[in-house]
């Protein structure tokens, strides 16, 4: 056979090789208010000198307890790893990197993260246009679609919602084949996940020439029929890996036999770990382990396992890579946008208290309001009536924008986060994608609460000015939500994130205001620091907007002294120059709503997308 020959057929049957494989995390260690700094630093071996071969056409199970190092191998494999790796991961004699994993594997994660409120069908129908080349059109991929339903078995529960916690759906294990057939889509050669009808359906993809690598636990004994090698990790290393047909005649050689009725699988893990409940059985089961291992590094089923990796790895290349790791052209930006922003809506508008919530939350404290204030009059006592209703419409809009963020963006967040990491878009995209879409709401919910507002309660009767108030009213809404948006980019718990927006948006208010004490008389450090606040600019707009041309009454018998009978006059002694200064703080606005977007994008690219299985 010409070398030609011989290289088209080796690709053809793909191999997956890990030599000499070691992993090291970095642990700190001490209380977390000591910081980053302050805490010591430990490495931890999570794998230690793992070789392993996985051939196409065959079933591969890796087994072993928490903590064994089942999900760290398959992060070694997909090149998504967090800590220093040694050795070498070899996908037919080609070193496995990044955009090797992303065109010939798929990754399928331990939890299922979907839109709950989609059903099957457009799950997998965006996931598809967002994977699928950008050449595919739409009949190929309603095709590729239907194939994958069907091969997967959800052709009954194609129309039905995914579901989750709330929303009810389909079962837990139609969401599992559902995780599975997303990463088939891109018909790939690298899976991995559990239960019968998932392992029987991996077992046929094995079988068409593919790689299939999955962890499990706690198989049963029939699931243990369908594997055709089983791996048993345990404290990062290897304790067997071969042949699921003769584990159990290489334990009993060895001196471990499988009691009669005993499920094998379960069986060989328990043997395999380390008890700690108490020192003697710590030390009686880390002995019994190190044995183990020991046994098998002097096996011939492992020797003989190092050999052939050993003979695929010196195998001579006589192609160039690139011939065989094309990369097809991947759906242009309008299309991923669109895909992205048709399913942000369709999830929203199939949640019926989240959707009215985004668009009449803010509405609810417009009674409030109204009937607290009345029908302002324009003596000496309604001065402070606005100042007070300047302060409520600049710290409304963005703190109820702070409750829909944190309601809506966190499953939206969690997806992107499965997504980006599987390369089908860049951050930049999503969160400009998610700030476009969110527009639209904040127009409409700002509208609604500023024209009952501002005509009832009376303010200065212009609709010009009336313009004015709500487009502050809107871009404050927008700026609250976007804020939010990045902390939560940098703070993965959402109600965290929730608390650390309202305090700094309560800060800037009270800060760079001037509402609650005129700015003159803070101290300097204060006035220097409202200069980065938005409300700085948004309060000089709302108020000249309101006391320009407007003149006061004074009563001969009333108690209150007339300090002001013009709004002007109260501007030129608070703000001076909010009049002149009306066009640059508009602009200031438009700056701010761009910069906080351009902060919440480098808060997730500084932050990255963290390591997390669940």
């Amino acid at each position: 056979m010409s070398p030609d020959l011989e290289e088209e057929e080796r690709m053809a049957t793909p191999t997956l090789n890990l030599l000499n494989v070691n992993y090291e995390v970095t642990e700190r260690i001490g209380p977390w208010w000591k910081g980053a700094c302050l805490r010591r630093k430990r490495r931890k071996t999570v794998l230690h000198d793992i070789t392993i071969q996985l051939k196409s056409g065959l079933l591969t199970a890796i087994l072993g307890n928490s903590g064994s190092g089942k999900t760290s191998l398959l992060d070694v494999i997909a090149c998504r790893t967090s800590g220093r790796v040694t050795g070498k991961v070899y996908y037919n004699n080609y070193e496995c990197k990044k955009e090797v994993i992303k065109q010939y594997g798929a990754y399928v994660m331990q939890a299922d993260k979907f839109l709950h409120n989609l059903t099957v069908r457009e799950t997998l129908r965006y996931a598809a246009l967002l994977r699928l080349p950008g050449r595919t059109t739409t009949v190929e991929l309603e095709t590729k679609v239907d194939s994958v339903i069907t091969e997967m078995g959800l052709k009954q529960v194609a129309d039905c919602r995914v579901g989750g916690n709330i929303v009810r759906g389909i079962s837990g294990g139609e969401r599992r084949r559902v995780t599975i057939a997303l990463q088939l889509l891109q018909d790939p050669s690298l899976d991995s996940y559990t239960a019968r009808y998932l392992v029987s359906n991996l077992r046929d993809v094995a079988q068409r020439g593919k790689i299939v690598l999955l962890s499990i636990h706690q198989p049963r004994s029939d699931i243990f029929k369908l594997f055709d090698q089983v791996g048993i990790l345990s404290l990062g290393e290897m304790v067997y890996f071969g042949g699921a047909s003769q584990m159990v005649n290489y334990f009993n050689d060895i001196g471990y036999p499988c009691p009669t009725y005993a499920n094998p699988l379960d069986h060989f893990v328990d043997l395999a770990s380390v008890d700690r409940r108490n020192h003697d059985r710590e030390q009686e089961t880390s002995a019994r382990l190190n044995v183990l291992v020991e046994a098998f590094s002097k096996s011939q089923i492992h020797n003989e396992m190092v050999q052939s990796v050993m003979d695929d790895t010196m195998k001579p290349t006589t192609r160039n890579t690139m011939l065989y790791f094309y990369k097809p052209r991947p759906p242009n930006i309008f299309r991923v946008m669109w895909a992205l922003m048709s399913r942000m809506l369709k999830n929203l508008a199939r949640d019926r208290t989240i959707y009215i919530s985004r668009l009449f939350l803010l509405s609810l404290f417009v009674p409030f309001i109204c009937a607290f204030l009345g029908h302002m009059k324009t003596n000496q006592e309604s001065i402070q009536d606005r100042i007070g209703l300047i302060y409520q419409s600049s710290s409304v809009p963005p703190y109820v924008s702070i409750l829909n963020a944190v309601a809506i963006f966190p499953p939206l967040r969690d997806l992107y986060y499965r997504e980006c990491r599987d390369g089908l878009y860049s951050t930049s995209t999503f969160l400009l994608t998610y700030a476009i879409h969110i527009i639209p709401f904040h127009a409409a919910a700002s509208f609604i609460f500023s024209i009952i507002v501002y005509w009832v309660t009376g303010l200065y009767p212009d609709w010009e000015r009336f313009g004015i108030y709500y487009a502050v009213s809107f871009v404050l809404s927008f700026v609250g939500e976007i804020i939010t948006v990045g902390t939560m980019g940098v703070l993965i718990n959402p109600q965290v994130a929730n608390s650390t927006s309202a305090l700094v948006l309560t800060a800037s208010l009270l800060i760079a205001s001037g509402l609650l004490r005129s700015i003159k008389n803070m101290l300097e450090i204060f006035q220097w620091a409202g200069w980065l606040s938005v409300h700085k600019y948004s309060t000089e707009i709302l108020v000249a907007n309101e006391f320009h041309g407007l003149n006061f009454t004074c009563l001969k018998d009333s108690d209150v002294p007339c300090q002001y009978t013009s709004g002007d006059d109260y501007l030129n002694e608070f703000y001076p120059d909010a009049i002149d200064n009306m066009h640059r703080n508009f602009g200031a606005l438009g700056g701010f709503m761009v910069s906080f977007l351009v902060f919440t994008i480098l808060a997730y690219k500084i932050r990255g997308i963290p390591n997390i299985h669940n």
